[in-house]
């Protein structure tokens, strides 16, 4: 498991040195957590099973969501030539999250925000699976700029990927406070973060994070699972806590 913070200060607290003597620490002020991981258990089967299960999902929704220039507009497929040419989503059609076939990836997914709230410190809170859903890109499909509205985390896992092609890109969520003033060549901060995928990575983020995936530059389909996960917690007033 791998864990990078978009950020608009350096990553790690650490001291630095000039002429020799300890002078101060470079400190990670405000981070925005983002996990990959490419180890979970028998990763390959799973991926092999949800593929399958979205090829199915093709066939049992023809009417489907379009991604590419027909994302943002809600388009649906109105004929096979229509996702040939935009790519396919079931985000529209059906809630995979409530789908007992889907449990196994369900739960697998389940598993990974967990262990995205261990890595921050968050244990102990309530996790429910709110909304999940399977995306098939072909050679030039790609998915705009975009959040996912009122959730608090959010996944990715990709079942089948052709690597060196269609990196998933977060956008630093400082940038628009400091690229007016600090344009490339001078910036420390970076503008945007990229995540290369491959068969069998999971990547958990915040849900506010801006992010978009390049074109996919292959014939080899690459397919999705997406989950959005909403946490619950008590805030317990006074009362509350002599009672």
């Amino acid at each position: 498991m791998k864990v990078f913070v978009a950020d608009a200060v350096i990553r790690f607290s650490s001291q630095f040195f000039i002429s020799g003597k300890d002078m101060g620490q470079i400190i990670q002020m405000f981070s925005h957590p983002v996990i990959t991981l490419d180890d979970y258990p028998d990763s390959n089967t799973l991926a092999d099973r949800f593929y399958n299960k979205a090829m199915g999902l093709m066939q049992e929704f023809p009417n489907a969501g379009l991604i590419s220039d027909a994302w943002h507009s809600g388009r649906r497929a109105q004929s096979e030539d229509d996702i040939r040419r935009h790519g396919f989503t079931s985000y529209h059609s059906v809630n995979l999250a409530k789908r007992d076939d889907f449990d196994f990836i369900n739960k697998a997914a389940l598993e990974v925000f967990a262990q995205y709230l261990r890595v921050v410190g968050k244990t102990g809170l309530g996790m429910t699976l709110d909304s999940a859903w399977s995306s098939i890109y072909g050679r030039g499909h790609y998915v705009p700029q975009h959040t996912h509205p009122l959730s608090h985390l959010s996944l990715v896992y990709y079942a089948a990927a052709t690597e060196g092609t269609g990196q998933l890109v977060f956008e630093n969520p400082a940038r628009a406070h400091f690229q007016h003033f600090y344009p490339p060549e001078i910036s420390w901060m970076p503008y945007r973060y990229s995540v290369q995928p491959k068969k069998g990575l999971f990547v958990v983020f915040p849900s506010y994070m801006v992010h978009n995936t390049e074109a996919h530059d292959s014939d080899e389909l690459r397919v999705i699972y997406s989950a959005n996960l909403q946490l619950a917690f008590n805030r317990l007033t006074d009362t509350d806590s002599s009672s």
